[in-house]
Protein backbone atom coordinates (compact mmCIF):
# COMPACT_ATOMS: atom_id res chain seq x y z
CA UNK A 1 0.00 0.00 0.00
CA UNK A 2 2.61 1.94 0.78
CA UNK A 3 4.70 1.05 -2.52
CA UNK A 4 1.26 2.14 -4.05
CA UNK A 5 1.03 5.89 -2.76
CA UNK A 6 4.48 6.53 -3.26
CA UNK A 7 3.90 6.12 -6.99
CA UNK A 8 0.74 7.86 -7.45
CA UNK A 9 2.44 10.56 -5.80
CA UNK A 10 5.43 10.77 -8.38
CA UNK A 11 3.28 10.85 -10.88
CA UNK A 12 0.95 13.59 -9.94
CA UNK A 13 4.25 15.41 -9.36
CA UNK A 14 5.78 14.26 -13.08
CA UNK A 15 2.68 15.75 -14.03
CA UNK A 16 2.41 18.93 -12.26
CA UNK A 17 5.97 19.87 -13.48
CA UNK A 18 5.09 18.57 -16.96
CA UNK A 19 2.04 20.90 -16.79
CA UNK A 20 4.15 23.71 -16.02
CA UNK A 21 6.88 23.30 -18.65
CA UNK A 22 4.21 23.02 -21.19
CA UNK A 23 2.59 26.13 -20.43
CA UNK A 24 6.23 27.77 -19.83
CA UNK A 25 6.56 26.89 -23.65
CA UNK A 26 3.85 27.88 -24.91
CA UNK A 27 4.24 31.53 -23.40
CA UNK A 28 6.27 33.27 -26.74
CA UNK A 29 8.20 35.68 -27.04
CA UNK A 30 7.66 39.61 -29.21
CA UNK A 31 10.36 41.03 -30.26
CA UNK A 32 12.12 44.00 -33.03
CA UNK A 33 14.54 42.45 -35.78
CA UNK A 34 16.11 44.44 -38.42
CA UNK A 35 14.24 43.07 -41.54
CA UNK A 36 15.42 44.64 -44.81
CA UNK A 37 15.64 48.54 -44.04
CA UNK A 38 13.28 48.05 -41.29
CA UNK A 39 12.83 46.73 -37.59
CA UNK A 40 10.06 44.99 -37.66
CA UNK A 41 8.25 43.16 -35.12
CA UNK A 42 8.23 39.66 -34.58
CA UNK A 43 7.57 36.52 -32.54
CA UNK A 44 9.39 33.26 -31.55
CA UNK A 45 9.34 30.67 -29.10
CA UNK A 46 11.67 30.75 -26.13
CA UNK A 47 13.74 28.14 -27.24
CA UNK A 48 14.21 30.14 -30.36
CA UNK A 49 12.21 28.40 -32.75
CA UNK A 50 9.25 29.32 -34.76
CA UNK A 51 10.29 32.75 -35.62
CA UNK A 52 7.45 34.43 -37.37
CA UNK A 53 7.50 38.15 -38.93
CA UNK A 54 4.28 40.27 -37.31
CA UNK A 55 4.52 43.45 -39.24
CA UNK A 56 5.64 44.42 -42.50
CA UNK A 57 4.60 48.31 -43.21
CA UNK A 58 7.34 50.22 -44.33
CA UNK A 59 8.78 52.43 -41.33
CA UNK A 60 10.18 51.17 -38.14
CA UNK A 61 8.32 49.69 -34.93
CA UNK A 62 10.42 49.01 -31.81
CA UNK A 63 9.33 48.04 -28.16
CA UNK A 64 6.90 45.26 -28.50
CA UNK A 65 4.44 44.45 -25.28
CA UNK A 66 1.38 42.02 -24.93
CA UNK A 67 -1.55 44.06 -24.05
CA UNK A 68 -3.88 41.76 -22.18
CA UNK A 69 -6.45 41.35 -25.17
CA UNK A 70 -4.80 37.83 -26.76
CA UNK A 71 -4.07 38.07 -30.41
CA UNK A 72 -2.53 41.83 -30.18
CA UNK A 73 1.07 43.19 -30.04
CA UNK A 74 1.72 46.70 -29.33
CA UNK A 75 4.39 48.74 -30.41
CA UNK A 76 6.07 52.04 -30.72
CA UNK A 77 7.21 54.29 -34.09
CA UNK A 78 10.31 55.95 -34.23
CA UNK A 79 8.04 58.87 -34.06
CA UNK A 80 6.58 58.07 -30.53
CA UNK A 81 2.69 57.02 -32.03
CA UNK A 82 1.14 53.78 -30.27
CA UNK A 83 -0.10 50.99 -32.60
CA UNK A 84 -1.75 47.67 -32.04
CA UNK A 85 -1.03 45.22 -34.45
CA UNK A 86 -3.22 41.78 -35.12
CA UNK A 87 -0.43 39.00 -34.80
CA UNK A 88 -2.47 36.58 -37.14
CA UNK A 89 -3.50 39.01 -40.01
CA UNK A 90 -0.37 42.13 -39.56
CA UNK A 91 -3.27 44.34 -39.64
CA UNK A 92 -1.88 47.71 -37.83
CA UNK A 93 -4.34 50.65 -36.20
CA UNK A 94 -3.13 53.69 -34.19
CA UNK A 95 -4.10 54.16 -30.67
CA UNK A 96 -3.93 56.76 -28.46
CA UNK A 97 -4.25 59.77 -31.26
CA UNK A 98 -5.46 62.15 -28.77
CA UNK A 99 -2.56 61.83 -26.50
CA UNK A 100 0.43 63.47 -28.87
CA UNK A 101 3.76 62.12 -28.57
CA UNK A 102 3.77 58.89 -26.65
CA UNK A 103 6.83 57.06 -25.67
CA UNK A 104 5.05 53.41 -24.81
CA UNK A 105 2.38 52.14 -23.41
CA UNK A 106 2.82 49.37 -20.70
CA UNK A 107 -0.77 46.97 -20.00
CA UNK A 108 -1.55 47.13 -16.44
CA UNK A 109 -1.68 43.62 -14.97
CA UNK A 110 -5.10 43.98 -13.22
CA UNK A 111 -7.23 46.10 -15.45
CA UNK A 112 -7.98 48.20 -18.82
CA UNK A 113 -5.36 50.75 -18.34
CA UNK A 114 -2.44 51.85 -20.23
CA UNK A 115 1.06 53.10 -18.17
CA UNK A 116 2.43 55.85 -20.86
CA UNK A 117 5.54 58.55 -21.12
CA UNK A 118 3.53 61.14 -22.33
CA UNK A 119 6.27 64.23 -23.52
CA UNK A 120 4.87 67.67 -23.11
CA UNK A 121 4.53 69.74 -26.29
CA UNK A 122 7.44 69.04 -28.26
CA UNK A 123 9.73 68.89 -25.82
CA UNK A 124 11.54 64.83 -25.71
CA UNK A 125 13.69 66.09 -23.41
CA UNK A 126 10.10 66.36 -20.60
CA UNK A 127 7.64 63.47 -20.05
CA UNK A 128 5.76 62.26 -17.65
CA UNK A 129 3.98 59.06 -16.89
CA UNK A 130 0.19 59.04 -17.39
CA UNK A 131 -2.15 56.61 -17.11
CA UNK A 132 -5.38 56.05 -19.98
CA UNK A 133 -7.38 53.27 -21.26
CA UNK A 134 -6.12 52.19 -24.99
CA UNK A 135 -8.36 54.69 -26.54
CA UNK A 136 -7.03 57.73 -24.72
CA UNK A 137 -10.56 57.79 -22.05
CA UNK A 138 -9.69 59.42 -19.05
CA UNK A 139 -6.25 60.30 -19.29
CA UNK A 140 -4.57 60.90 -15.67
CA UNK A 141 -0.99 62.09 -15.10
CA UNK A 142 1.26 60.25 -11.76
CA UNK A 143 3.98 62.37 -12.15
CA UNK A 144 4.96 65.93 -12.22
CA UNK A 145 8.45 66.55 -12.80
CA UNK A 146 10.66 68.49 -14.90
CA UNK A 147 12.65 66.48 -17.31
CA UNK A 148 11.95 62.96 -18.06
CA UNK A 149 10.12 60.01 -16.19
CA UNK A 150 10.29 57.33 -18.23
CA UNK A 151 11.13 53.30 -18.83
CA UNK A 152 7.75 52.69 -16.70
CA UNK A 153 6.84 49.27 -15.25
CA UNK A 154 3.90 47.91 -12.78
CA UNK A 155 4.70 45.76 -10.25
CA UNK A 156 2.71 42.12 -10.93
CA UNK A 157 -0.42 43.37 -8.20
CA UNK A 158 -0.38 46.68 -9.87
CA UNK A 159 -0.17 48.58 -7.01
CA UNK A 160 3.22 49.78 -7.55
CA UNK A 161 5.27 51.57 -10.56
CA UNK A 162 9.02 51.38 -11.01
CA UNK A 163 10.15 53.95 -13.46
CA UNK A 164 13.38 56.37 -14.90
CA UNK A 165 13.83 59.46 -13.21
CA UNK A 166 16.20 62.04 -14.99
CA UNK A 167 17.16 65.66 -14.99
CA UNK A 168 20.10 66.11 -16.80
CA UNK A 169 23.28 64.80 -17.40
CA UNK A 170 24.20 61.20 -15.68
CA UNK A 171 21.16 62.15 -13.17
CA UNK A 172 19.06 58.85 -14.37
CA UNK A 173 18.26 56.83 -11.43
CA UNK A 174 15.47 54.47 -10.42
CA UNK A 175 12.16 55.47 -8.80
CA UNK A 176 9.10 53.75 -7.60
CA UNK A 177 5.85 55.22 -7.03
CA UNK A 178 2.45 53.80 -5.82
CA UNK A 179 -0.25 53.80 -8.96
CA UNK A 180 -2.04 56.70 -7.84
CA UNK A 181 1.27 58.07 -8.19
CA UNK A 182 1.52 58.84 -4.15
CA UNK A 183 4.62 57.81 -2.05
CA UNK A 184 7.19 58.25 -4.36
CA UNK A 185 10.67 56.55 -3.41
CA UNK A 186 13.91 57.06 -4.74
CA UNK A 187 15.88 53.32 -4.98
CA UNK A 188 19.23 54.07 -6.52
CA UNK A 189 21.39 57.25 -6.30
CA UNK A 190 25.21 57.21 -7.73
CA UNK A 191 27.26 58.60 -10.37
CA UNK A 192 26.05 55.68 -13.35
CA UNK A 193 23.35 55.53 -15.21
CA UNK A 194 20.21 53.33 -14.18
CA UNK A 195 17.21 52.54 -17.12
CA UNK A 196 15.04 49.94 -17.75
CA UNK A 197 13.22 48.55 -15.02
CA UNK A 198 11.38 45.11 -14.87
CA UNK A 199 9.74 43.49 -11.94
CA UNK A 200 9.75 40.03 -11.24
CA UNK A 201 6.52 38.02 -11.34
CA UNK A 202 6.38 37.66 -7.63
CA UNK A 203 7.16 41.01 -7.38
CA UNK A 204 10.25 40.99 -4.85
CA UNK A 205 13.20 41.98 -7.15
CA UNK A 206 13.65 44.38 -10.01
CA UNK A 207 16.41 43.73 -12.42
CA UNK A 208 17.42 46.73 -14.48
CA UNK A 209 20.83 47.87 -16.15
CA UNK A 210 23.25 50.16 -15.05
CA UNK A 211 26.74 51.29 -16.40
CA UNK A 212 28.18 51.50 -12.63
CA UNK A 213 30.95 49.53 -14.03
CA UNK A 214 31.45 51.64 -17.13
CA UNK A 215 29.70 49.77 -19.24
CA UNK A 216 25.73 48.42 -19.40
CA UNK A 217 25.53 45.47 -17.56
CA UNK A 218 22.24 43.70 -15.94
CA UNK A 219 21.43 44.06 -12.02
CA UNK A 220 19.19 43.22 -9.94
CA UNK A 221 17.62 44.09 -6.33
CA UNK A 222 15.22 43.70 -3.99
CA UNK A 223 11.82 45.71 -4.55
CA UNK A 224 13.12 48.13 -2.12
CA UNK A 225 16.19 49.03 -2.98
CA UNK A 226 18.33 46.65 -1.03
CA UNK A 227 20.53 43.73 -1.90
CA UNK A 228 21.72 44.71 -4.80
CA UNK A 229 24.08 42.36 -7.61
CA UNK A 230 25.69 42.38 -11.16
CA UNK A 231 24.07 39.66 -13.11
CA UNK A 232 26.42 40.06 -16.17
CA UNK A 233 30.09 41.26 -16.46
CA UNK A 234 31.19 40.86 -20.22
CA UNK A 235 32.76 43.33 -22.74
CA UNK A 236 30.15 44.52 -24.26
CA UNK A 237 26.54 45.77 -24.18
CA UNK A 238 24.08 43.71 -21.89
CA UNK A 239 20.53 45.51 -21.72
CA UNK A 240 16.43 45.08 -22.01
CA UNK A 241 16.13 42.34 -19.74
CA UNK A 242 12.58 40.68 -19.23
CA UNK A 243 11.12 37.98 -17.32
CA UNK A 244 10.13 34.53 -18.05
CA UNK A 245 6.73 33.98 -16.70
CA UNK A 246 7.91 31.33 -13.49
CA UNK A 247 10.36 34.13 -12.64
CA UNK A 248 13.65 31.39 -13.06
CA UNK A 249 14.91 32.92 -16.53
CA UNK A 250 15.75 36.61 -17.50
CA UNK A 251 15.94 37.54 -21.33
CA UNK A 252 18.21 40.39 -22.35
CA UNK A 253 20.01 41.86 -25.56
CA UNK A 254 23.52 41.73 -26.15
CA UNK A 255 26.35 42.33 -28.40
CA UNK A 256 28.88 40.47 -26.11
CA UNK A 257 29.75 38.30 -29.57
CA UNK A 258 28.93 40.98 -32.20
CA UNK A 259 25.37 42.28 -33.53
CA UNK A 260 22.87 42.64 -31.05
CA UNK A 261 20.98 39.49 -30.43
CA UNK A 262 18.72 38.05 -27.58
CA UNK A 263 20.27 36.04 -24.94
CA UNK A 264 18.25 34.08 -22.14
CA UNK A 265 19.75 33.67 -18.83
CA UNK A 266 19.29 32.15 -15.51
CA UNK A 267 17.52 34.47 -12.74
CA UNK A 268 21.29 34.39 -10.90
CA UNK A 269 22.89 35.30 -14.31
CA UNK A 270 24.53 31.64 -14.71
CA UNK A 271 23.70 29.72 -18.04
CA UNK A 272 23.86 32.64 -20.51
CA UNK A 273 23.19 31.20 -23.91
CA UNK A 274 22.01 32.89 -27.41
CA UNK A 275 18.77 32.54 -28.72
CA UNK A 276 18.59 34.36 -32.29
CA UNK A 277 21.73 34.74 -34.82
CA UNK A 278 21.97 36.59 -38.13
CA UNK A 279 19.98 40.05 -37.94
CA UNK A 280 20.30 42.73 -35.00
CA UNK A 281 17.52 41.83 -32.57
CA UNK A 282 15.94 43.59 -29.57
CA UNK A 283 13.11 45.01 -27.11
CA UNK A 284 12.28 41.40 -26.33
CA UNK A 285 8.87 41.19 -24.38
CA UNK A 286 7.64 37.32 -22.84
CA UNK A 287 4.04 37.17 -22.48
CA UNK A 288 3.51 36.16 -19.15
CA UNK A 289 0.06 35.09 -19.48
Amino acid sequence: MVNRIFAKTVILALVAVSGCQTQQASNPIAFSRLTGDYWQIWTMQPDGSNMKQVTTSSSDKRYPVWPNNDGELLFRTNNNYVFKVNIDTGEESRILETLGLVGGAVPSPTGPELLLVRYRSQLKDSANLWVSKSIGENPKILTREAGLQYDPDWSPDGSRIAYICGHGYRTDELYVVDSDGKNKRRLTKNEAIEVLPAWSPDGRTIVYVSDVTGDYEISLMDANGGHRKRLTDTVGIDTRPCWSPNGKKIMFVSNRQGPLQLWVMNNDGSNSRKLTTGAPSMDPAWRRK
